[in-house]
């Protein structure tokens, strides 16, 4: 029989790919944002054409005249998608403080652990999120400077260069030019945003989870490092694999690894979370060697056998596997014919969030 840790450890791991599904479809809606930025962009600057008069002051006139209408545009887009993102990611740390809490009651078999989020929480959660020194909000301000910044030298160099207002669309957007490829600013601006959501994603659900993990210590001896293992690993993330740490100052235990920025925020788009190791019975000070049979597992207080995602997949059956996947992707990787590391970043399996709410 698997023990209790076993069994949170399996549903964490679980819950992982749903996040990856969960973050396509925002994925989608940031490349939309910016997909109307980009029209918006292109609309001002059709309008307006810099280049359509040959007298350098009216040129130059015109061109200042396009750059402070594109600044507001930009940063007014910008403004708008963090009050989104911001809103769901406060919605996403309620979904995984409340999952946190569930995938240790069902190991147990019983309720021990009671979930109880307010508002101002949720808030100093996303808040207290900071992705390489940064929060979220600061992130999508200097990507609206960035985009901003890319966009006044793409004009600049352009009218100095005598170029017609056909090719400042196309350093916007993109396209082709004598037959060759040309890609615009925005495409930066499209994989900065795409780094910043799966960062985000994963970094509030881990600290949020953590939160929870953070205020049930009197059961919670340890947290463990679980890494998914693939291709795209860190070696960072790779080391810390499995590694344990104390719950609230995260010093390593038994090892002289250091926690970093913890799972999920020790590097752009890192994907590590960790799993709750629970104390054993005796531990807590009950005098007894497993839970009572009505439960579905035993506590010891041990460290979770080792897992990966595949190893899980694997071993779920072919219905499960069919809705973490999709039945013809599922249907491929069973056949062995494309890799699971192919899968694992959920494309065309997109969550809502309160889809993923009622996964909990």
């Amino acid at each position: 029989m698997a023990s209790v840790n076993d069994e949170i450890l399996d549903a964490i791991t679980g819950r992982a790919l749903d996040l990856q599904r969960l973050t396509a479809g925002q994925l989608r809606d940031a490349a939309r944002f910016l997909k109307e930025l980009e029209g918006d962009i292109v609309a001002q600057l059709a309008k307006i054409d810099p280049t359509g008069i040959a007298a350098p002051s009216r040129q130059a006139a015109r061109l200042e005249k396009l750059l402070s209408q594109v600044k507001e545009t930009i940063r007014a887009a910008y403004r708008g998608e963090s009050t989104r993102l911001i809103g769901e990611l406060r919605e996403l740390a309620d979904v995984e403080n409340t999952f946190a809490g569930s995938s240790i009651n069902k190991a147990l078999g019983f309720d021990f652990i009671t979930t109880s989020i307010t508002r101002g929480q949720l808030a100093a959660i996303v808040d207290g999120v900071l992705i390489e020194g940064a929060p979220v909000s600061d992130w999508l301000s200097r990507q609206a400077g960035d985009t901003l910044q890319r966009f006044t030298d793409a004009m600049r160099l352009g009218i100095a260069e005598g170029q017609t207002n056909a090719s400042l669309i196309r350093a916007v957007r993109g396209g082709t030019q004598n037959g060759s490829p040309v890609q615009g600013f925005m495409e930066i601006s499209r994989r900065n945003a795409e780094s910043l959501v799966r960062s985000a994603t994963q970094a509030v659900s881990q600290k949020s989870r953590q939160s929870l993990y953070e205020g049930n210590e009197d059961i919670i001896k340890s947290l463990q490092w679980v890494s998914t293992i693939d291709l795209r690993t860190t070696v960072l993330c790779a080391v810390r694999d499995g590694l344990t740490y104390t719950v609230d100052t995260h010093k390593p235990i038994e090892h002289d690894i250091p926690w970093g920025g913890g799972p999920g925020n020790l590097h752009w788009g890192c994907r590590s979370t960790s799993v709750p190791v629970l104390k054993s019975f005796r531990e807590l000070g009950f005098d007894i060697d497993e839970v009572p049979a009505s439960t579905r597992a035993g506590m010891d207080g041990q460290v979770a056998a080792d897992t990966t995602f595949e190893g899980w997949l694997s071993r779920r059956d072919v219905a499960e596997q069919n809705d973490k996947l999709g039945v013809g992707r599922a249907q491929l990787w069973r056949d062995g014919k494309i890799k699971f590391r192919d899968l694992v970043d959920g494309n065309g399996r997109e969550l809502t969030l309160e889809e993923l709410r009622e996964r909990v």
